[in-house]
């Protein structure tokens, strides 16, 4: 246990406060308002920023706007149910009201999978290719859903920032070691967070060059696609530490910059794609998990794809109808895999994938890997499922 420091020591949270004015008499404070946590959470997740500002793709144009990682017109409609869509939503007023359970709600297409990350000029002119034409797996799409994607999550990481020093309170009127514990969680939450803003921040840079340059060659990516639609839709990004069996792929020392996969999919007229990317480096992770992917049956290919999401992301949507209808087991699995990382602070991700577990979901078609080249021409080599 902690030793109780001097009254005019500084205080052991780290707060930088001395012990009299911090956590000396904790255990009798009142204990604080977790609105006011929550209040602050939304304003930072509701800071307008365009991550396209002055790094040599134009000039912003027009105020930054609500902008979507899931398209709203090619993706979110097409699996929606009078307007909305299911995704689990991680608040503390929806978690009380579920009795602490993270549970999927509904929430219309408009505000589905939006932040406020780029200006409106910045946001046609870049994703145009994404948005008003339909997904191929071109070269200029897969880079353009990268850049999207990476600048989502670092936009999140950033907004997360604010978190350790807004909870310092939040142990107030609790014993020692509870304060303890709840100090050595948000220690190690703010650490995480700033080791993945590090990253992040590296690779959004070596995607805003590739934009820059047109360098397509700087991502590579296997599309899955498949010959009906799915009800699902996803968006995201993370630094994966294991493969989809959950053997190590980066172990995330302090001075290590991981790199990330991004992992998009994309709804047809009467079809679906996933498109799994990774910047084109040796021996990449995003690299080995594809190259994993493309090895399962075709059948089994899109539910574990959906887990895979489900497992790292919170960007993931579902049409209503299907959400509703599925039966106990395949719902709990699914509820775990979403609270996984939010009851551990942003922890690694423990729940495993239950290849067996069959989600009744339509079976890959075929795959290609894109292939881009030092100019604008496509490249797409057809690779057929096993």
């Amino acid at each position: 246990m902690i030793k109780e420091p001097k009254r005019n020591d500084p205080c052991w949270c780290g707060s930088g406060v001395k012990f009299k004015k911090c956590h000396r008499a904790r255990d009798v404070q009142p204990k604080e308002n977790a609105w006011d946590a929550v209040d602050a959470n939304r304003k930072a997740f509701s800071v307008k920023k365009c991550c396209a500002h002055d790094v040599g793709l134009g000039a912003c144009q027009g105020s930054v706007i609500k902008a979507h990682t899931v398209s709203k017109g090619p993706n979110l409609s097409k699996i929606a149910k009078n307007g909305h869509v299911m995704q689990y939503v991680a608040s503390i007023p929806e978690m009380k009201k579920n009795g602490g359970k993270l549970i999927a709600k509904k929430l219309g297409i408009n505000d589905a999978s939006i932040f406020h990350g780029f200006c409106g000029g910045h946001d046609r002119d870049l994703f145009s290719c994404i948005e008003n034409e339909e997904f191929s797996g071109r070269p200029d799409q897969c880079l353009a859903v990268a850049y999207r994607t990476m600048s989502r999550e670092l936009y999140g990481k950033d907004a997360s920032a604010h978190l350790r020093e807004t909870l310092r309170g939040a142990d107030k009127g609790l014993t020692a070691f509870d304060q303890f514990i709840i100090q050595n969680m948000l220690d190690g939450f703010n650490e995480g967070n700033e080791a993945a803003r590090r990253e992040f921040k590296h690779t959004h840079d070596a995607l805003t060059s590739a934009l820059v340059a047109k360098r397509f060659e700087d991502i590579s990516s296997i599309i899955f696609e498949f010959d009906a639609p799915l009800p699902f839709m996803f968006a995201g990004a993370w630094s994966p530490f294991t493969d989809i069996h959950g053997r190590e792929l980066q172990k995330g020392h302090p001075d290590e910059l991981l790199e990330q996969i991004f992992v998009s999919s994309f709804a047809g007229k009467s079809s679906a794609m996933i498109c799994i990317s990774w910047r084109s480096v040796e021996n990449a992770p995003g690299q080995i998990i594809a190259g994993q992917l493309k090895e399962l049956p075709d059948s089994r290919l899109a539910s574990i794809c959906l887990q895979f999401a489900m497992k790292h992301i919170e960007n993931v949507f579902f049409n209503p109808d299907w959400f509703q209808y599925l039966d106990r087991k395949h719902k709990e699995h699914l509820n775990k895999l979403a609270a996984d990382t939010i009851y551990e602070l942003g922890g690694v991700p423990s729940v495993s994938l239950k290849m067996e577990l069959d989600f009744q979901l339509p079976p890959s078609a075929r795959s290609f890997e894109v292939h881009p080249r030092h100019s604008n021409v496509v490249e797409a080599s057809p690779v057929q499922s096993p």
